[in-house]
């Protein structure tokens, strides 16, 4: 379908570090197959990527609503909430994040140390876990 032919070229394109690219891969996908928490996901992280933080921060907010245990978009939006200076918003979505998957220690943050990083690649573009366990 042409929705899957759009994400899998937002995916190569994100996986080439070509993020610019793949945004409207990605819009493509979602334009053709709304609320695919997937796609939105993906979109979201190039948007991230490319410092389109405020669009980062509505695609993450969206993946949260359709996949409210998604500790992964909880975890990215928190660097996108950071890199606005929402600092309460991006706290109260690390431990989310980290309440979320306990057992994950690469969404255990400390706070003085990431004053400079971006944010955190938990994942290949197309590599995301679904919360629900459903394939994606």
């Amino acid at each position: 379908d042409a929705h899957d032919c759009y994400y899998h070229m937002g995916i190569a394109y994100a996986n080439s570090e070509r993020h610019a690219e793949a945004i409207p891969c990605f819009t493509n996908a979602i334009r053709l197959k709304p609320n695919t928490a997937a796609f939105i996901h993906e979109r979201a992280k190039s948007a991230q990527n490319e410092g389109r933080y405020k669009e980062a921060i509505a695609d993450f907010t969206k993946v949260i609503q359709l996949q409210p245990a998604n500790a992964h978009a909880y975890f990215r939006r928190a660097f996108a909430f950071k890199s606005v200076n929402k600092f309460d918003e991006a706290a109260e979505d690390f431990e989310t994040a980290r309440v979320l998957a306990p057992s994950d220690p690469n969404l255990v943050v400390n706070y003085k140390k990431i004053y400079d990083i971006e944010f955190i690649e938990l994942c290949a573009a197309g590599e995301e876990p679904d919360p629900t366990g459903h394939s994606q």
